[in-house]
Protein backbone atom coordinates (compact mmCIF):
# COMPACT_ATOMS: atom_id res chain seq x y z
CA UNK A 1 0.00 0.00 0.00
CA UNK A 2 1.33 3.43 -0.82
CA UNK A 3 1.97 6.20 1.24
CA UNK A 4 -1.20 8.07 0.45
CA UNK A 5 -3.61 5.23 0.68
CA UNK A 6 -2.31 4.25 3.87
CA UNK A 7 -3.01 8.22 4.82
CA UNK A 8 -6.26 7.70 3.34
CA UNK A 9 -7.00 4.48 5.53
CA UNK A 10 -5.76 6.16 8.43
CA UNK A 11 -7.69 9.05 8.27
CA UNK A 12 -10.76 7.16 7.19
CA UNK A 13 -10.24 6.01 10.61
CA UNK A 14 -9.83 9.08 12.62
CA UNK A 15 -13.13 10.57 10.40
CA UNK A 16 -15.30 6.94 11.62
CA UNK A 17 -14.25 7.02 15.20
CA UNK A 18 -14.15 11.07 15.64
CA UNK A 19 -16.86 12.75 13.13
CA UNK A 20 -16.26 14.73 9.83
CA UNK A 21 -17.68 17.72 11.49
CA UNK A 22 -15.42 19.04 13.67
CA UNK A 23 -12.06 17.81 11.17
CA UNK A 24 -9.12 19.49 11.47
CA UNK A 25 -5.68 18.58 9.69
CA UNK A 26 -3.75 18.94 12.79
CA UNK A 27 -5.23 16.75 14.97
CA UNK A 28 -5.58 14.08 12.22
CA UNK A 29 -1.54 14.56 10.99
CA UNK A 30 -0.51 13.86 14.81
CA UNK A 31 -3.10 10.53 14.99
CA UNK A 32 -1.51 9.31 11.66
CA UNK A 33 2.25 10.21 12.56
CA UNK A 34 3.11 12.73 9.82
CA UNK A 35 2.16 16.17 9.17
CA UNK A 36 -0.73 18.91 8.01
CA UNK A 37 1.92 19.94 5.22
CA UNK A 38 2.51 16.10 4.39
CA UNK A 39 -1.48 15.62 4.56
CA UNK A 40 -1.64 18.68 1.96
CA UNK A 41 1.20 17.23 -0.22
CA UNK A 42 -0.62 13.81 -0.98
CA UNK A 43 -3.85 15.09 -1.27
CA UNK A 44 -3.75 18.92 -2.09
CA UNK A 45 -5.71 20.18 0.71
CA UNK A 46 -8.30 19.63 3.41
CA UNK A 47 -11.51 19.14 0.86
CA UNK A 48 -9.70 16.70 -1.45
CA UNK A 49 -9.11 14.72 1.92
CA UNK A 50 -12.31 14.70 2.56
CA UNK A 51 -12.99 13.30 -0.85
CA UNK A 52 -10.84 10.98 -0.53
CA UNK A 53 -11.82 9.60 2.69
CA UNK A 54 -15.43 9.44 1.48
CA UNK A 55 -14.70 7.71 -1.52
CA UNK A 56 -12.42 5.51 0.42
CA UNK A 57 -15.89 5.01 2.99
CA UNK A 58 -18.09 4.24 0.40
CA UNK A 59 -16.10 1.89 -1.62
CA UNK A 60 -15.75 0.06 2.15
CA UNK A 61 -19.76 -0.16 2.38
CA UNK A 62 -20.49 -1.01 -0.81
CA UNK A 63 -18.07 -3.88 -0.34
CA UNK A 64 -19.63 -4.85 3.28
CA UNK A 65 -23.49 -4.70 2.09
CA UNK A 66 -24.32 -8.14 1.10
CA UNK A 67 -27.76 -9.16 0.48
CA UNK A 68 -30.22 -11.71 3.70
CA UNK A 69 -28.54 -15.24 3.61
CA UNK A 70 -31.54 -16.83 3.25
CA UNK A 71 -33.52 -14.36 1.56
CA UNK A 72 -36.55 -12.56 3.31
CA UNK A 73 -39.75 -14.14 2.85
CA UNK A 74 -41.55 -10.58 3.30
CA UNK A 75 -40.98 -7.33 2.92
CA UNK A 76 -40.96 -6.80 7.05
CA UNK A 77 -38.45 -9.33 7.12
CA UNK A 78 -36.09 -7.06 4.62
CA UNK A 79 -36.68 -3.81 6.65
CA UNK A 80 -35.70 -5.94 9.89
CA UNK A 81 -32.94 -7.10 7.81
CA UNK A 82 -31.91 -3.59 7.01
CA UNK A 83 -31.73 -2.55 10.52
CA UNK A 84 -29.85 -5.41 11.80
CA UNK A 85 -26.85 -4.30 9.13
CA UNK A 86 -27.07 -0.64 10.12
CA UNK A 87 -26.54 -1.61 13.74
CA UNK A 88 -24.26 -4.47 13.10
CA UNK A 89 -21.46 -2.87 15.49
CA UNK A 90 -19.04 -2.48 12.23
CA UNK A 91 -21.26 -0.07 10.88
CA UNK A 92 -21.74 2.08 13.48
CA UNK A 93 -19.10 4.63 11.76
CA UNK A 94 -20.41 4.27 8.87
CA UNK A 95 -23.43 5.36 10.19
CA UNK A 96 -22.74 8.20 12.16
CA UNK A 97 -20.72 9.50 8.63
CA UNK A 98 -24.14 8.83 6.79
CA UNK A 99 -25.85 10.86 9.52
CA UNK A 100 -23.01 13.90 9.60
CA UNK A 101 -23.45 13.88 5.91
CA UNK A 102 -27.51 14.37 6.37
CA UNK A 103 -26.51 17.28 8.26
CA UNK A 104 -23.38 18.85 6.08
CA UNK A 105 -25.86 18.21 3.39
CA UNK A 106 -28.62 20.49 4.45
CA UNK A 107 -26.03 23.58 5.43
CA UNK A 108 -24.30 23.51 2.53
CA UNK A 109 -26.41 21.37 -0.23
CA UNK A 110 -23.41 22.01 -3.40
CA UNK A 111 -21.06 20.70 -1.33
CA UNK A 112 -21.70 17.20 0.65
CA UNK A 113 -25.55 16.03 -1.07
CA UNK A 114 -23.40 14.09 -3.45
CA UNK A 115 -21.16 12.28 -1.28
CA UNK A 116 -24.19 11.62 1.23
CA UNK A 117 -25.89 10.32 -2.43
CA UNK A 118 -23.19 7.78 -3.02
CA UNK A 119 -22.80 6.95 0.75
CA UNK A 120 -26.87 6.05 0.70
CA UNK A 121 -26.62 4.24 -2.59
CA UNK A 122 -25.53 0.87 -1.13
CA UNK A 123 -28.34 0.19 1.30
CA UNK A 124 -31.11 1.91 -1.09
CA UNK A 125 -29.70 -0.67 -3.75
CA UNK A 126 -29.52 -3.31 -0.49
CA UNK A 127 -33.33 -2.19 -0.43
CA UNK A 128 -34.12 -2.15 -4.27
CA UNK A 129 -32.21 -6.25 -5.09
CA UNK A 130 -34.48 -7.12 -1.96
CA UNK A 131 -37.68 -5.52 -2.76
CA UNK A 132 -37.35 -7.01 -6.42
CA UNK A 133 -36.70 -10.51 -5.42
CA UNK A 134 -39.79 -10.42 -3.20
CA UNK A 135 -41.84 -9.54 -5.89
CA UNK A 136 -42.60 -6.12 -5.39
CA UNK A 137 -44.11 -4.17 -8.78
CA UNK A 138 -41.28 -2.84 -10.55
CA UNK A 139 -43.21 0.88 -10.52
CA UNK A 140 -43.15 0.67 -6.94
CA UNK A 141 -39.54 -0.47 -5.57
CA UNK A 142 -37.75 3.12 -5.74
CA UNK A 143 -40.69 4.76 -3.82
CA UNK A 144 -40.42 2.28 -1.64
CA UNK A 145 -37.07 1.49 -1.11
CA UNK A 146 -36.50 5.27 0.01
CA UNK A 147 -39.53 5.07 2.37
CA UNK A 148 -38.23 2.08 4.06
CA UNK A 149 -34.39 3.84 3.82
CA UNK A 150 -35.79 7.33 4.97
CA UNK A 151 -37.61 5.80 7.99
CA UNK A 152 -34.34 3.77 8.95
CA UNK A 153 -32.72 7.07 8.83
CA UNK A 154 -34.89 9.20 11.63
CA UNK A 155 -34.76 6.03 14.06
CA UNK A 156 -30.86 5.65 13.68
CA UNK A 157 -31.06 9.22 14.51
CA UNK A 158 -33.35 9.09 17.35
CA UNK A 159 -31.48 5.83 18.18
CA UNK A 160 -27.90 8.12 18.26
CA UNK A 161 -30.00 11.11 20.05
CA UNK A 162 -32.05 9.31 22.63
CA UNK A 163 -29.70 6.93 23.59
CA UNK A 164 -32.75 4.77 23.62
CA UNK A 165 -32.27 1.65 21.57
CA UNK A 166 -34.93 -0.50 22.87
CA UNK A 167 -37.41 2.36 21.71
CA UNK A 168 -35.89 2.42 17.91
CA UNK A 169 -35.69 -1.31 17.64
CA UNK A 170 -39.47 -1.39 18.63
CA UNK A 171 -40.83 1.55 16.79
CA UNK A 172 -38.69 -0.42 13.82
CA UNK A 173 -40.50 -3.49 14.47
CA UNK A 174 -43.89 -2.01 14.26
CA UNK A 175 -42.72 -0.39 11.08
CA UNK A 176 -41.83 -3.64 9.13
CA UNK A 177 -44.81 -5.12 10.42
CA UNK A 178 -47.19 -2.50 8.96
CA UNK A 179 -45.65 -2.87 5.12
CA UNK A 180 -46.00 -6.88 5.39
Amino acid sequence: MDRRAELAEGALAYVLANGLIRLSLRPLAAILGTSDRMLIYHFGGKDELVAEVLALANRKLVESVRPADPPPRGVADLVRYAWRVVNAADAEGMVRLYLELCVLSVGEPGRWSAAHRRLREPWLQLLRSGLTELGVSPARVPALADLILDAIDGLLLDRLVSQDPARSDAALAEFADLLD
